[in-house]
């Protein structure tokens, strides 16, 4: 974690003159980024076509930048609509093997990993959405099979802008509005998987968080609308935290973000941040087991086999300006009539 930290302290760094000494070893690395790009710009390297339209949502950037919830909320707006939606997923972490697997209701945050259980059991057995979700390492297997298993108007996948192997019909680009891209270089000497020009070439940048920026088309936010205890489920408003001291646990992308959120809620005494997608067991809180404890909703699906009844997780909803849905909803329809 201390290791994670020092890298992250290069990447998101102010400092020119750090900049200028890693520049030029970036730019082998830039280079390869931009050369694999091209050969499947130029068809040399091959690519799959899909038989229903495919929309992106992706980032150029390690580390979160509210993909989750913004695909939850794009399919409540295309459901909305009459517009039937599956999305495809990498499963990162999953344990099971056998792919492709469509998850169900017998899956756990273990089986399939923390992000597409999250996102299944909120559109799902939450939200009654009925929205399929199939996770595979390989997008393209992962699209066929849902396609051939399910019906489906447009097929969204959950990150995947840099798996060119997948062709796609829309691409939506989502950026950290607080940590942007950093120092602008390619990894492992910056955040980048791709060059900021990559965000010329999508068909919509959307930015989450305040921050207004020259590249950006619309911008998001996370909103915090309740806290829910682990052991039980019982929710609890925001207003009746205000007075709690508690520990602050992330497992995510850009813990900062949690943490600040939290601190606009009730007095948070402590924080430990974890690398993303840690795999939590009982022994990480034994430190604070008098204590408080809140986590993200995606921390929370590992942990509620064993959780305390002193434990909870911040619930946020991502909710789409009038003008973005309008946007969104066009491009959609204009593809599946075109398809």
């Amino acid at each position: 974690m201390n290791n994670l930290h020092t890298i992250e302290s290069i990447w998101y760094s102010r400092s020119q003159l750090l900049r200028i000494i890693l520049w030029p070893l970036n730019l082998f690395f830039l280079f390869l980024v931009k050369l694999k790009r091209l050969l499947y710009t130029c068809n040399i390297l091959s690519s799959h076509r899909f038989s229903k339209p495919v929309i992106v949502i992706g980032n150029i950037t390690i580390g979160g930048t509210g993909k989750t919830p913004f695909i939850n909320q794009l399919v409540r707006v295309l459901a909305q609509d009459g517009i039937k939606a599956g999305i495809v997923s990498r499963g990162y972490q999953a344990a099971i093997k056998n792919h492709p697997h469509q998850v169900d209701r017998s899956s756990t945050a273990i089986d399939v990993g923390d992000e597409a259980y999250m996102q299944y059991v909120d559109l799902n057995q939450k939200s009654r959405l009925s929205i399929p979700m199939i996770i595979d390492p390989d997008r393209s297997q992962a699209i066929n099979y849902l396609i051939e298993k399910n019906d489906v108007d447009i097929v969204i996948s959950d990150d995947g802008l840099q798996h060119y192997q997948m062709q796609r019909d829309i691409e939506i680009l989502l950026v950290d509005g607080e940590r942007q891209f950093g120092n602008r270089l390619i990894l492992p000497f910056g955040p980048l998987r791709e060059p900021v020009s990559r965000t010329k070439t999508v068909d919509l940048v959307i930015q989450n968080g305040e921050t207004k920026s020259p590249f950006s088309d619309f911008n998001v936010y996370l909103k915090p609308c309740k806290l829910v205890q682990l052991m039980t489920g019982k929710e609890v408003s925001l207003e009746e935290f205000s007075n709690e001291k508690v520990i602050a646990i992330a497992g995510i992308g850009n813990p900062d973000r949690f943490f600040n959120s939290l601190k606009n809620i009730c007095t948070v005494e402590n924080k430990k941040a974890f690398p993303d997608h840690y795999d939590f067991k009982y022994k990480d809180f034994v430190e604070f087991q008098n204590d408080t404890i809140v986590m993200t909703e995606k921390d929370a699906s590992k942990c509620f086999t064993f959780a305390d009844e002193n434990w909870y997780y911040l619930k946020v909803e991502m909710n789409f300006e009038h003008a973005l849905s309008e946007r969104l909803l066009s491009m959609i329809k204009n593809v599946i009539k075109h398809k």
